[in-house]
């Protein structure tokens, strides 16, 4: 089975007095990486939930936010004097400036940004913590059920993709020894053009015919190809952490790939030739998704 590196999942708990909210959203990443946005209270608890999620999810960018409400928590109301008396003080200064009647009373000061400030009361993180690891568990499962779910439509793409690889490999395949042919008799008949009266040495001729051929000669290029197409398929068979192994096959498919372009100059094998790199390269974005 695959497992997609992208996913989001939600969960809740709550009890008499808290209501916890844990919500997980997961990206593409080369590592596995966290990112959090707790209350304070649970910031103790930081290295407790990297450590749950870790047991579940193998790689990406890991997004949580978890928020906490609680029916027994009291808020504190303050004023924020220093940002009240700085409000005031450039109120009046512009008011004097551009000869602006009237004042500034305490209702204006009072609604702008920030003059007045509450702090919810913290609730107890060791009774927060059995709902949060409930929550985060749920979140976690409807994530992991999300990323399994992506997973087999990347696989079914990919297998797909990979039919037409294979495809492509069996028309070079089988366009190669003509190729071959057709440039060897082409260098012969030119050889004997240019020789016109002139003896030409059969032996020498036969041998330069023989080392052009074996220039052109993409045999083992295509045997490699095909073994990386077989390696691939049985990977994506077997599941689990793939995107490295998928990701180095495809690399070196890429690599055998420009050989032969490099070595063709027939324009029927240069085409297929692009159409199975541009093929590896939509395969490798694809494969980028997975754990």
């Amino acid at each position: 089975m695959l497992i997609s590196m992208t996913g989001f999942g939600q969960g809740e708990a709550g009890d008499q007095l808290h209501s916890v909210s844990v919500e997980i959203r997961t990206v593409n990443h080369r590592f596995l990486d966290y990112s959090f946005k707790l209350p304070r209270t649970l910031n103790s608890r930081e290295r407790d939930i990297k450590e749950v999620i870790r047991e579940r999810i193998a790689r990406g960018r890991i997004y949580v936010t978890v928020s906490v409400e609680s029916e027994a928590a009291g808020r504190n109301v303050a004023v924020n004097e220093p940002v009240m008396e700085r409000y005031l003080e450039q109120l009046r200064a512009f008011a004097a400036a551009h000869q602006v009647e009237g004042d500034v009373d305490i209702n204006t000061l009072a609604q702008l940004p920030d003059a007045v400030v509450t702090d919810e009361e913290e609730a107890d993180v060791r009774s927060l913590w059995p709902l949060v690891d409930k929550a985060l568990d749920a979140a976690i499962g409807q994530c992991h059920q999300m990323r399994t779910t992506e997973g087999k439509a990347l696989e079914k793409d990919l297998k797909n993709r990979m039919k037409v690889v294979d495809k492509t490999v069996a028309r070079i395949e089988k366009l190669a020894p003509g190729v071959a042919k057709r440039h060897a008799e082409t260098f012969r008949k030119r050889v004997e053009q240019l020789a016109a009266d002139a003896t030409v040495d059969e032996d020498r001729l036969t041998t330069e015919v023989a080392l052009m051929a074996d220039r052109l000669d993409v045999t083992e290029e295509i045997t490699r190809l095909n073994s990386h197409i077989s390696q691939f398929n049985k990977t994506l068979e077997a599941g689990g952490e793939v995107s490295k192994k998928l990701t180095y096959l495809l690399q070196e498919m890429h690599r055998e790939a420009s050989t032969i372009g490099a070595k063709a100059s027939d324009s029927d094998m240069v085409q297929h030739v692009v159409a199975l790199k541009e093929e590896s390269e939509k395969l490798r974005e694809q494969v980028q998704n997975l754990e």
